[in-house]
């Protein structure tokens, strides 16, 4: 009998805690779960998204607007082709759509191909501007070395051939057709394959300072020839002095060919 009532108070006692759990649990529990769901009201309130759809016509426009500005770039180009980059726009931009044409312009006037820098504006009530990037590579054929060819050496035209090369990227200059090198002196070796660039090459001197050559005037159907003394050096195409050995008179003529120099009257 004893045992039994036992067993009837420890069943009543373990009710009765179950029953304070419950609501202890109750009353902490609930007030935690309307925080949260206030919170993310709130976001959402004060996080709108934008339309994807206005995104979408919004980066349209972007790559449009660059489009159309890098036609006008290369559209009085005379180069063998151009290859046109266009921006890749980050897909998390969000940018309301423009009611306005964009407004583009280089942040650099110094370059027109090659890598440049776009400003894209919005001058609508939006008002909105940002940078992209863009990418005009140009193509020519330039002169190259057909063969290795040695510092000093005389360039021929054996010494040369044409490829398709990059040229923005040549911003040390470049050579298009072999007759503009011919006759030239190398001043470094250039492998094979190398662009020829101005600065690799001399002019072979034609005159020297103390020769004795030849003067020849040229004008209204006269020609006249003399002896002269030259003053100083040069190469195919330069103006010096030279004094005349009969009158002692100081001339100036441009060296035509190897130790000649010509006046036009």
């Amino acid at each position: 009998m004893n045992r039994f009532r036992v067993n009837l108070i420890r069943r009543k006692a373990l009710l009765i805690i179950a029953s304070y759990t419950a609501i202890i649990c109750g009353t902490f529990i609930t007030p935690l779960a309307a925080n949260a769901e206030k919170h993310v009201e709130n976001y959402t309130e004060t996080n709108p998204k934008t339309n994807p759809e206005e995104s979408t016509d919004a980066k349209t426009q972007i790559l449009a607007a660059v489009s159309a500005f890098s036609e006008k770039l290369i559209k009085n180009q005379h180069y063998a082709r151009i290859d046109t980059t266009l921006p890749h726009l980050d897909p998390r931009l969000r940018l309301a759509t423009c009611n306005t044409p964009l407004d583009v312009k280089p942040t650099s006037t110094r370059k027109r191909l090659g890598r440049l820098t776009l400003k894209i504006s919005c001058f609508d009530q939006k008002n909105w501007s940002l940078h992209v990037p863009l990418e005009l590579k140009a193509y020519e054929g330039v002169i190259v070395a057909a063969r290795p060819i040695l510092r000093g050496q005389i360039i021929t035209a054996g010494n040369l051939t044409k490829e398709d090369r990059e040229v923005t990227r040549l911003n040390q200059g470049y050579f298009s057709e072999p007759h503009l090198i011919v006759g030239s002196i190398a001043k470094r070796n250039i492998p094979t394959h190398r662009v020829i660039l101005p600065q690799s090459l001399s002019t072979p001197k034609l005159v020297n300072k103390g020769e004795r050559i030849s003067i020849q005037a040229i004008g209204s159907g006269l020609s006249i020839k003399a002896m002269g003394v030259a003053l100083v050096d040069g190469s195919l195409g330069d103006l010096i002095q030279v004094k005349n050995t009969k009158t002692q008179r100081i001339v100036e003529g441009r060296i035509s060919a190897p130790g000649k120099i010509t006046i036009n009257l």
